[in-house]
């Protein structure tokens, strides 16, 4: 058997399947990119038929997210930190100074902008008729709940989807329920 013969046929052979493996795979990627787009626009569509007016670019990007660990501070104390790589961090019903402690070990995949609108509208219906109403600003947060112990030292702020919706905000999970 000629060994070098051999050898440059398997070597050719697991070339043929790593370029099908990598077409593959961005073939998939492509079609996933485009199924979530199409949500994106029937989500519009439906909320727009629904009579909730979107004014604004909805995100169509998703992301993995950590949670983030903050360590709290009494009033005046400390350094408050406004952002974490570029997202925002919203801490709710305290002045309480803060700063990032850590990361979660695992980051998450966020849900679509859409698909948070989506939730919203449904918190919307149960609280009356939103038709009517205008969605002003949508922007990806990082959110301490107002319901944040005083006596805490550190807590967890998680990824959520901050809407303005006829001047009033709101606040979607960003994570898969």
């Amino acid at each position: 058997m000629d060994w070098s013969k051999a050898k440059n046929i398997i070597i050719a052979v697991l070339l043929a399947a790593n370029l099908f493996m990598g077409a593959n795979l961005l073939w998939k990627q492509a079609e996933a990119r485009t199924r979530t787009r199409q949500a994106a626009q029937d989500s519009l569509a439906f909320l727009e038929q629904a009579g909730l007016n979107v004014d604004v670019q909805v995100p169509e990007t998703t992301e993995r997210l950590p949670v983030l660990f903050l360590r709290l501070q009494r009033e005046g104390a400390g350094t408050e930190t406004t952002e974490y790589k570029g997202t925002p961090i919203v801490v709710e019903g305290r002045s309480l100074g803060f700063e990032v402690a850590g990361t979660g070990q695992q980051a998450a995949e966020i849900i679509p902008a859409s698909e948070a609108l989506l939730k919203l509208y449904a918190r919307l219906c149960e609280e009356g008729d939103p038709a009517g109403s205008s969605v002003e600003a949508i922007e990806l947060v990082y959110r301490l709940s107002s319901d944040v112990s005083s006596y805490a030292a550190q807590d967890t702020a998680v990824p959520a989807w901050q809407i303005l919706v006829s001047g009033k905000t709101y606040y979607v999970n960003a994570y898969e329920d």
